[in-house]
């Protein structure tokens, strides 16, 4: 976990997403990710709403003594404020029970396009061959 001064969460009306803007008097606690490889920050900047920004920050870590961290983090557009919910703060267990079920299949359904598109062109066709074969379609074939 981390905090990170000059920013305030809200809530984004559709969605249930969790909002970070700019804000002088803000006080935000959240998580501190590290470690990710390039694929999968990729991947995660797929799954972000258009609606985000990337934005260079500092942040302090809770439970480390290392002082202040600079991190990137994705920072709600200004030119989008009027699609949050006003000044109402983010709920995770509210997100957890409307939206987190929704979320997951739109993740799932990015890391299996992310797969696909991964793959050289002799390697889809034969995952596609594979996978008529297993639904008993191999294809026709004509006889003289």
């Amino acid at each position: 976990a981390a905090t990170l001064r000059g920013h305030v969460r809200r809530s984004v009306r559709f969605g249930g997403f969790a909002a970070l803007m700019e804000d002088p008097d803000g006080f935000v606690i959240g998580q501190l990710v590290t470690g990710l490889r390039p694929a999968e920050r990729r991947l995660l900047d797929h799954a972000v709403d258009d609606g985000f920004e990337l934005a260079t920050v500092k942040v302090r870590s809770l439970g480390e003594a290392i002082g202040d961290l600079e991190c990137v983090t994705y920072r709600w557009r200004e030119e989008f404020e009027d699609a949050l919910d006003g000044e109402k703060d983010w709920d995770i267990e509210v997100y957890m029970e409307e939206h987190l079920d929704e979320f997951m299949e739109l993740c799932t359904d990015m890391r299996k396009s992310h797969d696909l598109e991964s793959l050289s062109d002799e390697d889809l066709k034969a995952r596609m061959l594979s996978r008529r074969r297993r639904r008993g379609g191999g294809g026709s074939a004509m006889s003289p």
